[in-house]
């Protein structure tokens, strides 16, 4: 019976000062949304570092002077190295066979002799590591390097330092534009509570008199902040997954093979945090909502 009461006191005062209330509601569905769009692109940028960090190759070229014994060694030497993940011995002819399916058959078929390489391709575990193992094979004397040059090892040592960097400053500057956000949805729902306090001032002044509680007269605020949120962060869930839902199938359906974006769960993602976009983003928009409020009760409501 209480608590119904306390909802029809919420509702009612939203619905007398709902201007207020809608730009509420549209400041909380702005941040949610904003970091509801945030997980989706953490989500799909960690699993596009994790695909990079898998690919990360080294190509160790080996000399066409090398006999069989020095080409095991080496072979051996791969195999013992604990930060390699897989290797692959790539000999001169499937080295020439890949170089005419890129270029075609009309460059090969001018070629005198065969001058590509054989070569090991290696993965590394971590690309962290790439450094760290490609130099161990800087001074071989089994890789083809010219003289003074490392250049009988190839990997993607800025590329892969650029992407990596740059994937963290992405999401660094995400979180940053969440936290402001988030902030003015406090402040907005602050506001709204306050003029809610102020239009129903005498009535509120009346429940001191006969002796109502502090908590009692709060309640109505709390909900109306935590409803307020609760809306707002229920309609940006629905925003989002929409927008990340035709994003991917755009991208399915156009075929770039570069890009693969993941579609995130609407409403649960394997029981660990954060859930599916509906829960995490409405249980953080009511908090919002009614942290707002609770701003507000502080300075209007003290005990």
């Amino acid at each position: 019976m209480r608590f119904s009461f306390f909802l029809s006191e919420a509702f009612g005062s939203m619905r007398r000062n709902w201007v207020m209330a809608m730009a509420a509601v549209i400041t909380v569905f702005i941040s949610t949304a904003i970091l509801g769009a945030v997980l989706v692109t953490r989500d799909n940028l960690n699993q596009g570092a994790t695909s990079l960090k898998n690919r990360v190759m080294i190509e160790v070229f080996i000399k066409d002077s090398a006999t069989p014994q020095q080409t095991q060694a080496l072979e051996r030497k791969i195999q013992g190295m604990n930060d390699i993940k897989s290797y692959k011995y790539i000999s001169k002819d499937e080295a020439l066979r890949r170089f005419r399916e890129r270029f075609g058959e009309r460059i090969v078929a001018n070629l005198p002799i065969n001058p590509l390489p054989a070569s090991y391709e290696i993965q590394v575990k971590d690309a962290d590591r790439v450094d760290s193992v490609a130099q161990q094979f800087f001074d071989n004397p089994v890789v083809d390097n010219d003289p003074g040059t490392h250049n009988g090892v190839k990997y993607a040592k800025e590329t892969v330092r650029k992407m990596l960097g740059t994937i963290s400053l992405i999401e660094k500057g995400m979180w940053v534009t969440t936290g402001i956000f988030a902030a003015a949805a406090v402040l907005l729902i602050s506001t709204t509570v306050r003029l809610s306090i102020f239009a129903r001032r005498r009535e509120v002044e009346i429940m001191r008199l006969v002796g109502a509680t502090n908590w009692f007269i709060r309640w109505p605020f709390v909900l109306e902040g935590f409803i307020t949120g609760l809306v707002g962060a229920m309609l940006a869930a629905a925003f989002v997954w929409v927008g990340n839902w035709g994003i991917a199938n755009w991208i399915q359906s156009s075929q770039i093979d570069f890009l693969s974006l993941r579609v995130f769960r609407m409403w649960w993602q394997g029981g660990s945090w954060p859930l599916g976009l509906m829960p995490t983003l409405t249980i953080l928009g009511a908090l919002l909502g009614a942290v707002g409020s609770l701003v507000a009760l502080r300075r209007y409501l003290k005990t």
